[in-house]
């Protein structure tokens, strides 16, 4: 067949497409203030690729923004786990409409190989949302593998070698002044609904979302959510935190909804006069401190479940002080825990959805390196109350 024939026919097929299917409406930025805007932090660059383009076009373009709600993501992929959509590789930034591929095409900026594990790639989207898809409310979920307070392991980046630690998340959000506030958090990975995560977030966000457990690969239902917010665009944050955790049942074990206002600084303060109370009666009570630790539910044997712990405890001690203390913390944490969800799984159907890391030996202080309890005492949750000293204490 001749070159000329063949541009004939291409051209009557692209006409045929062009009549099947008007082109998509151009986006223009900045876009108006809108009700809602969910930011969505994608460190794919790791053995999660697989999931990235997927995550993109089936929940999050699978509605997409609207007149109420912007919906955003930074996305990074990395070789080695998934070809698809022309095997792009670079850090790109999508602004999700309905049925958007994720492509380079879709992308509506390229920002090159950037460090997700970096400070400064979390300030830069969040600051590029906020100037180009301005809104009264702003959901910031972070998509990656999580792992508690450690470092190292928190949205890690093959590529460049790095995670974003504890500290980092906190300068990054700090650095943007009142920009850096949120309304919502939510933790689409594992093990991060925890005491010293809310403590670490309650300057910047009113309610955060995660799991303290294990979010296995479906995770955060991002279509449900945004949903239900394109439905009720006056949604409060409690109620889109809420319904975040409602949607993130699917393959996971536990998922809950935590308010970061008053309630936890209550919450805080009866965890920091229970340490003091436990740490006065550990010579007395230290063989039932670990008693009610070992019958408490526990993620990877050192994060344990703070309702069921203070719950444990009073069962356990013969202290009318201590007593008093747990039943104050237990109060104060179904106080602050808005929704649970348990799946059946045994092993951690008794979940109430907020832990806290409790070591019992030297050699659990210290699990990954020799610096680990050092900067974990460097989080707020230490820095504002006496936990981090009656865990020194009971581990001596």
């Amino acid at each position: 067949m001749r070159r000329g024939s063949v541009f004939i026919m291409l051209v009557l097929a692209v006409a045929l497409v062009c009549i099947a299917a008007p082109a998509a409406q151009a986006v223009t930025f900045p876009q108006p203030a809108k009700a809602w805007t969910v930011m969505v932090y994608i460190d794919g660059d790791n053995n999660l690729e697989d999931y990235v383009v997927k995550d993109i076009e089936t929940e999050l373009s699978a509605l997409g923004s609207n007149a109420n709600v912007n919906v955003v993501a930074l996305a990074d992929r990395g070789p080695g786990y998934d070809a698809s959509r022309g095997d792009w590789r670079t850090t790109k930034l999508f602004y999700c409409t309905q049925g958007m591929l994720a492509d380079a095409a879709s992308a509506v900026a390229d920002w090159g190989e950037l460090d997700m594990g970096a400070p400064g790639t979390l300030t830069r989207f969040v600051t590029w949302a906020k100037a180009n898809c301005p809104a009264t409310n702003y959901l910031l979920a972070f998509w990656d593998h999580g792992y508690m307070t450690f470092q190292g392991y928190t949205s890690w980046d093959d590529t460049s070698a790095d995670a974003l630690d504890e500290d980092e998340q906190v300068a990054a959000m700090a650095s943007m002044g009142t920009a850096g506030k949120v309304s919502v958090v939510a933790w689409d990975m594992c093990n991060r609904q925890m005491l010293e995560v809310g403590a670490d977030w309650q300057p910047f966000a009113s309610a955060m979302a995660g799991s303290e457990s294990y979010t296995n690969w479906e995770g955060i239902q991002y279509d449900a959510v945004i949903s239900a917010i394109r439905a009720t665009p006056a949604m409060t944050a409690q109620q889109v935190s809420d319904k975040v955790a409602s949607t993130a049942q699917g393959d996971s074990d536990t998922f809950s909804s935590v308010a970061l206002d008053g309630r936890f600084t209550t919450l805080t303060t009866k965890v920091d006069e229970w340490a003091a109370a436990l740490r006065d009666g550990l010579s007395k009570y230290r063989s039932d401190y670990l008693s009610a630790r070992r019958n408490t539910v526990s993620y990877y044997s050192i994060g344990f479940d703070l309702w069921q712990l203070a719950s444990n405890m009073k069962a356990k001690v013969a202290n009318d002080n201590i007593k008093t203390k747990c039943d104050a913390v237990m109060t104060a944490a179904a106080a602050c825990t808005t929704y649970n969800w348990t799946s059946t799984n045994k092993q951690f159907n008794k979940s109430k959805g907020l832990m806290v890391w409790m070591p019992s030996t030297r050699q659990q202080l210290t699990p990954y390196s020799a610096t680990d309890f050092t900067y974990y005492r460097t989080l707020r949750l230490c820095t504002t109350t006496q936990w981090d000293e009656f865990l020194a204490a009971l581990c001596q």
